[in-house]
């Protein structure tokens, strides 16, 4: 869990848990189904800088943990993910580091 060795760059596996909800209305009464995926993915969890902690207590948001992921990566801003036994969510938008579709970065809180 803690050291991906193929990808050293990205060197922990998160567990990444996304949830649709779908309503069904092709028959009465509509009923919602509920569908939810399980993959991994490889990427390196980092603890904030001090100014961006500074940054998201001012905006009365807190902030555990950056993520940062190779640009490809099959991952939402809704998605919840596991790392070290621990779930995170999202507190903000994957963002293209540098501009260059390389790594996107995004803050994340424990939930």
């Amino acid at each position: 869990m803690y050291l991906n060795k193929a990808n050293a760059e990205y060197p922990h596996v998160i567990t990444v848990n996304r949830t649709e909800r779908i309503v069904d209305d092709s028959s009465y009464p509509p009923k919602e189904v509920v569908n939810t995926t399980t993959h991994t993915l490889n990427a390196f969890m980092d603890t904030p800088n001090s100014s961006q902690q500074i940054n998201y207590h001012n905006l009365d948001i807190r902030l555990d943990r950056v993520l940062y992921l190779p640009f490809s990566s099959d991952i939402q801003r809704s998605d919840v993910f596991i790392y070290d036994n621990e779930k995170y969510e999202f507190v903000g938008d994957l963002q293209d580091q540098g501009g260059q579709h390389i790594v996107w970065n995004a803050p994340v809180r424990r939930v």
